[in-house]
């Protein structure tokens, strides 16, 4: 007979593909393999959306359909206060920038508009509609991420830490289903890796295997806190790359509509996975240039936006938490940004490194960004009241 071990060694080592990148392999101790499967209802929606079956995609979304009871919608809606959350940094830093006017939660808003292709949207193409309501569930399922990070840093609770995981990853028992390692953010990080030559994806696996090891015997909260840090640092990397990689083709000249909207909307949509870890100031000047919702016929110079977005990132110190544009790879993927944009080099201004958390300070940049847009004189864009 085999022992209940030993089967156990069995059906970790021919069940569980966990994520795996350059040797690295993460298996959470504790069984979260329900929670992975939301990432499914993420497939599910984007197989539909694809279809033109809009109707289903928000009947799985609102109600869901691979996770018993649970749905992308509760995950978007979550209320991190209500939920007894602590430090709510990482929330209101998106919150704040991205905060309808209509009182509902940010990631909801975004996602009901573009699936409906209403309110914000009005007036937008479908395949500007369809890509944005597919990949902001991306950014859902990231934020939540860091919803079960937070929790595990407060309440010392190793089940949370490996439901970050599973939100950030999406399956990784082959048994429940073969779409293993997909569904999730990770799955973009992977995709960027490709376009850059880099390995973010890689540094999230392995910041979340430093995390693990917090809980092997006395808990070490710096240590968990550490590891949080360097999951939102590698995740901030790729979505910045995003950012960049789809500003730099939206507008190429010559692009039909259809190309044009969704290389823009899966840009933009990138964008907001990544802007509550960058520089504030930064963060709302992308939101400005980049947003299409309040751009309808405008017209673009090519690689106009991108040189903007590298201009006002290599104006500050840091893209954000440390990140700098050398990080990134770029010229991998935008061999001519250089020459593009007048640049001899990605040396950002000098000053202190922003690496600690100004996050907080959003609201007051506002202001302070928006007014400084027009004195150095880019581009105006007629921007009415944002709905989200």
């Amino acid at each position: 007979m085999v022992s209940h071990t030993a089967s156990l060694l069995l059906v970790t080592a021919s069940a569980v593909r966990a994520a795996e990148e350059g040797g690295l392999t993460y298996t959470p101790n504790q069984d979260v393999t329900s929670h992975s499967k939301i990432a499914l209802d993420q497939l599910d929606i984007k197989g539909l959306i694809d279809s033109g079956d809009f109707d289903g995609a928000k009947e799985i979304y609102i109600n869901g359909k691979n996770r018993e009871g649970k749905s992308l919608q509760q995950m978007a809606r979550v209320d991190w206060a209500a939920q007894g959350v602590d430090d709510l940094s990482d929330y209101e830093a998106y919150a704040t920038l991205f905060r309808p006017g209509n009182g509902e939660p940010y990631l909801d808003s975004f996602n009901l508009d573009a699936m409906n292709c209403t309110g914000s949207f009005e007036g937008q193409t479908i395949d500007m509609c369809a890509i944005s309501a597919k990949k902001n569930l991306l950014c859902t399922g990231l934020n939540y991420a860091q919803y079960e990070g937070v929790k595990a840093i407060q309440y010392e609770n190793e089940k949370n830490w490996d439901e970050l995981f599973a939100f950030w990853n999406g399956v990784y028992d082959e048994s429940v289903d073969t779409r293993v390692n997909s569904g999730g953010p990770g799955a973009v990080q992977e995709s960027r890796d490709s376009d850059f030559g880099t390995s973010f994806r890689e540094a999230s696996i392995q910041a979340i295997i430093d995390g693990q090891k917090a809980f092997s015997g006395s808990f070490n909260k710096a240590k968990l806190e550490k590891a949080y840090e360097d999951f939102n640092r590698a995740n901030l990397a790729t979505f910045a790359q995003a950012t960049l990689k789809y500003a730099g083709i939206f507008d190429e000249a010559g692009l039909e509509k259809a190309k044009m909207d969704k290389k823009w909307g899966e840009g933009y949509a990138y964008f907001r996975c990544g802007a509550g870890l960058m520089d504030p100031e930064l963060a709302l000047y992308i939101d400005y240039v980049l947003d299409p919702r309040d751009k309808l016929g405008v017209e673009f110079t090519p690689k106009e936006t991108l040189c903007k977005i590298v201009d006002k990132m290599l104006s500050l110190p840091e893209i954000g938490m440390g990140v700098q544009m050398d990080d990134l790879n770029v010229e991998t993927y935008l061999p001519t940004i250089k020459e593009d944009c007048g640049i001899d080099s990605f040396k950002h201004a000098a000053g202190a490194k922003k690496s600690e958390n100004v996050r907080a300070y959003i609201p007051i940049l506002g202001m302070l960004v928006v007014a400084s847009i027009y004195v150095f004189g880019f581009v105006k864009f007629g921007r009415g009241t944002k709905e989200d």
